[in-house]
């Protein structure tokens, strides 16, 4: 079968998020299976697209996109403007400006001659800012049907910013609340573009349908448990781990949450341990924090964190924002290292009955869950092993892309 993955980040081994890992492992993945062609924007200070090594027979493509990396001044200006269009285009079609700045007429257009050219059973395209894509594809297709047009959305956008808006100032909760109508708006008007809307979570299914929005699956996000494999050191550093890109607000949120309230609390009874941050920005991260903290430590980007992972007791991520699947804790599982969060970081992933991991629903019953999880060590190994029993049955890609099979075998109706 022939596929067509149009996604607005650089699938390279540096991304640095969650999201654009968990892509580049499902086209490898789907690649084993399918004749794959990438198509995606290519920011400033994003490696050559030769140098992305998605594995053989890829076929990768990418257009230009200008973003906050940009350093010239007369590239910062074009960015400006077009910064300043997208608003326009947010405002006369109430959507969210994250969905309107990537309405890029080059990716447009070369996502209609690549569909001309391969001819692709199916069409799937990550996230749901890239609404647009899915929209023009819709209308070149025309009464053909053919390929079939998928949307990956990734994460509800409208649930992180309901959540932060329940805690928020009135003047930023009527602001977050419009924020989450728009993502619900341009969820429910892309969902009659394409034959099917993929949603990582139920919960995301649920809260899309009630939204308004159709033809609506549950396909999870996976991780790649051929790599990743549970390896230990005999004696674990006295250290616990978060690990994320910073960029996210919800890791900052976490970190701070780790480093002004957790932590503290939980040195007084560890002492000679230390906490570890690690992924891009975790080091600026730290560094910008007016007021120090003892006994962390940022590694920054790290290209190969099975060593970082291995000399660690525990994974730590009081995840309380965010949305959708949270790949950070879909990798500490199948790392086998015990891992404490909350049940928005298990989101999607295990209940409670699933007994895979240690919960916390506040950040002082966060404290205690970690001590338990150090001092019940035999009970946390027993989670840890059946955490990645757990993730190799649901969140390997060979599962997920046997469901995804399913997704582009469907026989095609009227979108």
């Amino acid at each position: 079968m022939r596929i067509l993955l149009i996604t607005p980040y650089l699938p390279h081994s540096r991304v640095g998020h969650g999201g654009g890992t968990a892509v580049r492992q499902m086209v490898r993945a789907l690649a084993r299976r399918h004749e794959v062609c990438v198509l995606s924007l290519q920011r400033p200070g994003d490696p050559p697209a030769a140098e992305a090594d998605l594995g053989p027979g890829v076929r990768l493509e990418t257009v230009p996109f200008i973003d906050q990396g940009a350093r010239e001044p007369a590239i910062r200006l074009r960015l400006t403007v077009s910064r300043g269009a997208a608003a326009l285009r947010a405002l006369v079609r109430r959507h969210p400006l994250y969905v309107t700045k990537y309405h890029h007429q080059p990716l447009l257009r070369r996502a209609v001659e690549l569909v001309d050219e391969l001819s692709p059973d199916a069409v799937q395209i990550e996230y749901l800012q890239l609404a647009s894509v899915a929209m023009t594809l819709h209308h070149h297709r025309g009464e053909k049907q053919r390929p079939r047009l998928i949307l990956d959305s990734h994460e509800h956008g409208a649930l992180p910013r309901r959540r932060r808006a329940v805690q928020a100032a009135p003047l930023r909760r009527r602001r977050l609340l419009a924020e989450a109508d728009a993502w619900d708006r341009v969820a429910r008007q892309v969902s009659r573009y394409v034959d099917t809307m993929l949603c990582v979570t139920d919960q995301d299914r649920e809260l899309l349908t009630a939204a308004g929005a159709g033809s609506l699956i549950t396909v999870p996000l996976g991780v790649d448990v051929e790599t990743l494999q549970p390896t230990r050191d005999v004696a674990p550093l006295p250290q616990l781990l978060f690990v994320g890109s910073f960029a996210h607000p919800p890791n900052r949120a976490a970190a701070t949450l780790l480093c002004r309230r957790i932590w503290p609390a939980l040195r007084n009874r560890l002492p000679g341990w230390r906490l570890v941050l690690a992924g891009p920005g975790s080091d600026d991260f730290l560094a910008a924090q007016t007021m120090p903290v003892a006994g962390v430590e940022a590694l920054g980007f790290v290209d190969d964190l099975t060593a970082v992972f291995a000399a660690s007791r525990l994974f730590v991520a009081p995840l309380f924002e965010g949305g959708g699947i949270k790949i950070k804790i879909l990798e500490a599982m199948a790392r086998g290292i015990p891992l404490v969060t909350t049940p928005i970081g298990a989101e999607g992933i295990a209940t409670r009955e699933d007994d895979v991991l240690s919960w916390a629903e506040d950040p002082d019953a966060f404290v205690a869950a970690v001590l338990d999880a150090l001092e019940q060590d035999d009970l946390s190994a027993e989670r840890a092993q059946r955490a990645r029993r757990h993730v190799e049955k649901h969140f390997g890609w060979d599962a997920v892309v046997a469901r995804l099979d399913a997704v582009y075998g469907a026989s095609s109706g009227s979108s």
